[in-house]
C-alpha cells in the first residue's frame, strides 16, 4: 500500500495502537488474527499506511470497539492494570472475550462523557479521597456519614456513588474471570465495572470493594473476589475488603441485629440468609465471616456452610441480573434519551450503544415519554 499524505490520513494511527494495548495484544498477534502480515500492523499504527474498510470492521471486532473509535481521537484508556486476588492470574492471560468486556466499559465511559459534553452538563465529582494511613473502619465510617445513613443497610450504594459523581456499569464476565474493574481517569472521573454474572449481594460487596480502592487512589484496579472472603488474608485486597465490610455490616449495628434475633454460635443457612440478604444486602459468606471476627459465631462455620450447601451459596450459574438497563444505570440511560431527543444521535446508534434491538430502544423511549 502507497505511503499516505496528512490529508488521506483518516484512520489515526495512535488509536489503533491504543485498542491493541489495552487487549494486551502485540501486532504478531493481532496481525495472525486478521491475516495480514505484522508490518502492515506497524504501518496502520505509525500512519503510513491505513486498513482497508474490511480490514477495520476486523479490528473493531477484534478490539470490542466501534469504527468510529479509530478516526477520531478520545481519552486514552489506563496504560497500566493491576490483576489482583487471583493466583497464577495476570491481564495478559485472560480470555479475548474477557478484555473485550474491558474495552467495552471504556467505551461506555467515553459515550458518557461525550454525550454529557453534547449536553452541556459537568459531571460533578464529590468523591473523597484517603491516605494509606487511615485505617479501613475509619474510611467507611466518614462514608457513612456523608451519606446520612447512621447504623442503617446501605442498600441503593450504587445510586449513591453515582450521585458522588461514579461512572458504574455492569457486565457479564465469561467464566467469571474477574469480579471488578475500578479506575480514576482524568478525563472520565471515577469508574468502576461489576460483573453482571454475580449475584446482586455480591455485586454490593465487589462495588464497595473497588470503591476503597479509589477511595485510597490505588490506580487501575482489576480484582477477583473469592467465595471465601477468608481467603485474603493481607496487602492491598484485603484492606479493600476491610472497607467493604465496615462500610456494608458496621459493627454496633450488626451485633445488636445478631442479637435481636437471638441467633445461636452455629445459625443454620436460613437463617444467616434472612439476616444476609433481606435485612443487609450482602452474601452469607460476607455476614458470616463479619459475624466470626467479631466473635459471635464459631470460627470456621461460615466454610463449613459453605461445604455443605454450595449450591445456595453460589447461586445458579449464568447472567442473574435483570436486562441492559440495570447494567448501564439510570443516569446513563436517561442521558442517552435526552441526546437522542436533541437529535445528537439516531435510533440506530442508540441501539448500537445499548446493544439491544431498535424496537426496544423505541419502546424505552416511548415509555420515558409517556
Amino acid at each position: 500500500m502507497n505511503n499516505l499524505n496528512p490529508k488521506e490520513k483518516l484512520v489515526i494511527g495512535s488509536q489503533l495502537q491504543q485498542a491493541r494495548k489495552l487487549m494486551q495484544l502485540t501486532p504478531e498477534e493481532v496481525a495472525q488474527e486478521i491475516n495480514v502480515e505484522s508490518q502492515d500492523m506497524v504501518s496502520w499504527e505509525e500512519e503510513k499506511t491505513r486498513p482497508s474498510l474490511k480490514q477495520l470492521e476486523e479490528l473493531a471486532k477484534l478490539y470490542g470497539r466501534e469504527i468510529g473509535y479509530f478516526l477520531r481521537e478520545t481519552p486514552t484508556p489506563p496504560e497500566k492494570m493491576e490483576f489482583r486476588g487471583k493466583l497464577g492470574q495476570s491481564l495478559r492471560n485472560l480470555s479475548k472475550e474477557a478484555k473485550i468486556v474491558l474495552a467495552r466499559f471504556d467505551e461506555l465511559c467515553r459515550t458518557a462523557l461525550e454525550f454529557e459534553s453534547l449536553l452541556n452538563k459537568k459531571r460533578e465529582i464529590k468523591l473523597p479521597t484517603f491516605k494509606e494511613s487511615n485505617r479501613p473502619k475509619i474510611v467507611a465510617q466518614g462514608l457513612r456519614r456523608k451519606f446520612n445513613v447512621g447504623d442503617k443497610p446501605l442498600l441503593d450504594l450504587r445510586g449513591r456513588l453515582e450521585d458522588e459523581g461514579v461512572r458504574i456499569f455492569e457486565s457479564p464476565v465469561p467464566e467469571d474471570a474477574f469480579s471488578g474493574f475500578s479506575y480514576w481517569h482524568k478525563e472520565y472521573g471515577p469508574c468502576i465495572l461489576l460483573n453482571a454474572n454475580e449475584l446482586k449481594v455480591r455485586r454490593n460487596f465487589t462495588l464497595a470493594h473497588e470503591l476503597a480502592h479509589l477511595l485510597y487512589s490505588h490506580g487501575s484496579s482489576l480484582c477477583y473476589i473469592p467465595l471465601k472472603v477468608s481467603e485474603v488474608s493481607r496487602g492491598i485486597e484485603y484492606k479493600a475488603n476491610q472497607v467493604a465490610i465496615e462500610l456494608l455490616l458496621p459493627e454496633e449495628a450488626i451485633t445488636e441485629d445478631f442479637r435481636k434475633r437471638n441467633l445461636s454460635r452455629t445459625p443454620s443457612e436460613n437463617e444467616l440468609v434472612q439476616m444476609a440478604y433481606y435485612k443487609w444486602g450482602v452474601s452469607i459468606q460476607a455476614l458470616g465471616y463479619r459475624l466470626e471476627n467479631l466473635d459471635l459465631i464459631k470460627r470456621g462455620h461460615t466454610d463449613t456452610l459453605l461445604e455443605t450447601k454450595p449450591s445456595h451459596f453460589r447461586g445458579k450459574k449464568g447472567p442473574r441480573t435483570p436486562g441492559w438497563e440495570k447494567q448501564l444505570g439510570k443516569q446513563f440511560v436517561k442521558t442517552s434519551v435526552e441526546v437522542y431527543q436533541k437529535n445528537f444521535v439516531s435510533i440506530g446508534k442508540l441501539a448500537e450503544i445499548w446493544q439491544i434491538p431498535i424496537r426496544k430502544v423505541f419502546e424505552r423511549i416511548e415509555h420515558k415519554e409517556k
